[in-house]
């Protein structure tokens, strides 16, 4: 793995000192010092690393601070910051629970485990809860933040390239939310230019967590929740356009889920390299995803190969794979290439219509962006629509 030239601040691991680079995620820092086992799986207690190192697949969660299933690629390291691996009562690293996949290799069924016996069930439920679930409840209680209320007129929720195109067609009216420290999104992974910076207000590091019917004496249809700056603002809308992207999918293969199998897009984001030689996987008849992945890694200074799905992945973390022709191929790592899913949930969640389309839940819109809710636009991954032609009819069609 590539390391800087000197570390600039300290953070602990389970009691072991980790250095750490200004600006590192949790999951930077561990990955700069060959940690690669982050957790152990609920209920087998399989080694899990970070996948998607952009906090939708939670295999990252870790106590920080004393604050249970914190997402190690989103929370940013900080001097003297203590982070504890979750779910190995008897250690991470060597967790002897793992040994359940050799004890019932036709799987294991806890619902049902010695219920012939009550008061052998009842010990069988005891023992499956004290060894699964996603850690502890808080060291402390935290202190409550100050809250923050403001209105809008319309609301804009990701600054990728659809939400930029929304923006600058609806210029001062909008309000931009992106949870980065700068607008781009995926076209910054990719080295394209994004549209130019719209005459709008922006909140950066700014995260809509939640997205709700507005029932409040607050005008407009549309409430937000936003966290930010360990905040939570609340901001009331008239109207509302979702550009939030989509989100990095696995691939099926046997050992998909091991330490050291990566989204693509989530390595070419990581400020590191997590070895040279690199597997690109995807689709087998070769998807522009998968390609244009590969060119960026490469670019990166990665030595990467490319191949379809193969049959499985082996090594903790893995260094092999098994092609779907039988050959052995090594790596230092995997990297999955297949096209994002819409990320539609906030939508979904005040009942736009969204629907099946072979790859995801794309939000149902007309030609201008609009959904079946009559305030909430859609725009770019969200809605499968092309990013900035679709975000440009939606900026402008808001603004009606």
């Amino acid at each position: 793995m590539d390391r800087e030239n000197q570390a600039t601040l300290r953070i602990s691991l389970d009691g072991e000192a980790i250095d750490a680079q200004q600006g590192d995620t949790i999951a930077a820092a561990l990955l700069r010092a060959c940690v690669t086992t982050f957790t152990r799986s609920v209920k087998y207690h399989r080694p899990r690393g970070p996948f998607c190192l952009a906090g939708t697949c939670g295999q990252c969660l870790m106590r920080v601070d004393g604050v249970p299933s914190v997402l190690a690629c989103r929370a940013r390291a900080e001097e003297g910051m203590i982070c504890e691996r979750q779910n190995g009562p008897l250690g991470v690293d060597a967790d002897l629970f793992r040994a359940a996949d050799f004890l019932f290799p036709e799987g294991l069924d806890h619902h049902h485990l010695l219920t012939g016996s009550r008061l052998l069930g009842r010990a069988a439920q005891e023992v499956a809860r004290r060894l699964a679930g996603l850690g502890q409840l808080p060291a402390r209680v935290r202190e409550s933040a100050a809250g923050e209320v403001r209105m809008a007129r319309l609301v804009i929720i990701g600054a990728g390239t659809a939400g930029l195109a929304a923006a600058f067609e609806a210029g001062s009216q909008a309000l931009l939310v992106e949870r980065e420290s700068r607008p781009g999104g995926a076209a910054l992974l990719f080295g394209a230019q994004p549209p130019p910076a719209p005459a709008c207000e922006m909140l950066l590091e700014s995260e809509c967590v939640g997205l709700y019917t507005n029932d409040t004496k607050l005008p407009g249809p549309a409430l937000l929740a936003v966290r930010r700056a360990g905040h939570l603002l609340a901001i009331a809308a008239e109207r509302v356009i979702v550009a939030t992207g989509g989100a990095s999918q696995p691939a099926q293969f046997a050992g998909v889920d091991r330490p050291g199998v990566y989204a693509a897009r989530g390595l070419l984001g990581l400020p590191l390299r997590v070895g040279t030689r690199l597997a690109v996987v995807g689709d087998p008849d070769g998807s522009i995803e998968q390609h244009q992945c590969a060119a960026a890694l490469s670019r990166k200074g990665y030595e990467v190969f490319l191949c379809g799905i193969p049959r499985r992945a082996l090594g903790n973390p893995v260094r092999a794979i098994d092609t779907a022709d039988g050959e052995r191929l090594r790596c230092d790592a995997v990297a999955v290439a297949l096209p994002p899913a819409p990320l539609h949930e906030l939508g979904s969640s005040v009942g736009a219509r969204a629907r099946w389309d072979g790859a995801g839940f794309p939000l149902e819109t007309d030609a201008e962006g609009r959904t079946s809710v009559a305030w909430l636009f859609a725009a770019g991954r969200a809605a499968a629509k092309p990013a900035a032609e679709s975000g440009a009819a939606a900026g402008r069609a808001a603004c009606l």
